[in-house]
């Protein structure tokens, strides 16, 4: 019989541990400041109303696709994950540890403590959960015949680099209008990117006369955007 062992560790020192990391409310805070990484909020939609980290992406630990949802993040960057109280976020940081994530790091306090110890915090739901469209690989197909450039973007609308990207759409419909831009929320078509090869938010690819130039995982600046799409 085989057991599985896993553990956390508490401390800023933790060099060449590979377990999760659980953190205080300021080194978090410290953590964020220097580090480029994903910072993964686990609580309900309700939870998250009633405020929630700057900067944060929203999976809500309940959901049954928790770990599909999950698995589309980039795993080559520091995680932060924090629930209200610790709980839920020790639980979740276990299971991203087993998709393969390295650098996991808990919220010991959680948001409970994040907000009485005064971090700067937001009040509001920013992340649209309402219904997107369905498309079908029929859909996608007529769109591609109907213009000779189209930039398909699978992205969420938990993801927070996704969010990021929606200035640069903007931008880039703005200077390329000859590009039809077609946004899909991955949460509602994961059958769709599995037949394009897309496992990760945001992934942009491109098409010109419905062949395939590019595809690209995560944010995209405006300049590389342009480069990429200069047919």
């Amino acid at each position: 019989m085989i057991f599985h062992v896993s553990c956390s560790y508490k401390g800023a020192d933790h060099e060449g541990f590979t377990g999760v990391v659980d953190l205080e409310s300021e080194e978090l805070f410290n953590h964020l400041e220097k580090n480029n990484g994903v910072l993964l909020d686990v609580r309900t939609n309700e939870e998250v109303d009633r405020g929630y980290i700057i900067g944060a992406s929203f999976i809500d630990y309940y959901d049954p696709q928790f770990l599909t949802k999950a698995s589309w993040i980039k795993k080559d960057q520091p995680i932060y994950v924090y629930c209200h109280a610790g709980g839920r976020s020790a639980k979740a940081a276990e299971k991203l540890l087993e998709l393969g994530f390295e650098n996991v790091y808990n919220l010991a306090g959680g948001y409970s403590d994040w907000n009485s110890s005064g971090f700067p915090v937001k009040q509001g739901l920013e992340a649209d959960f309402k219904k997107s469209k369905v498309y079908t690989k029929q859909d996608l197909n007529l769109k591609l015949l109907e213009n000779p450039f189209t930039l398909l973007v699978f992205k969420t609308p938990w993801c927070l680099p996704c969010k990021k990207l929606d200035a640069v759409l903007e931008q880039f419909s703005n200077q390329k209008d000859n590009w039809n831009v077609i946004v899909l929320n991955m949460d509602a078509n994961q059958k769709l990117a599995k037949e394009f090869g897309v496992s990760s938010v945001p992934t942009t690819v491109g098409f010109a006369y419905s062949n395939q130039l590019f595809s690209h995982i995560g944010f995209i600046d405006l300049k590389s955007l342009l480069s990429l799409t200069s047919v």
